[in-house]
């Protein structure tokens, strides 16, 4: 019976750890990414335009074919 009990209170508290662990290793690696500018959008008159930040320019985002924007809306927006 004390056996079923403790088995019963690791099956509750070992995916608390595991959450917590992860939880850690991911405040550690965004902590961790070297970025100093998060980036802005700025309204173009195609729509807005990330500039800034530490991510790759030529991402695509999952449900859009191509970047937002163009070369020179990006251009135009960091001139203000």
């Amino acid at each position: 019976m004390e056996t079923r009990r403790r088995a019963a209170r690791l099956g509750l508290i070992a995916p608390l750890v595991v959450a917590a662990a992860l939880t850690g290793a991911a405040v550690l690696t965004v902590e961790g990414a070297g970025c100093d500018d998060p980036g802005r959008l700025v309204p173009t008159l195609h729509g807005p335009v990330f500039v800034g930040g530490c991510g790759v320019p030529a991402l695509v985002t999952p449900g859009h074919p191509v970047p937002h924007g163009t070369a020179e809306d990006e251009a135009d927006a960091r001139r203000g």
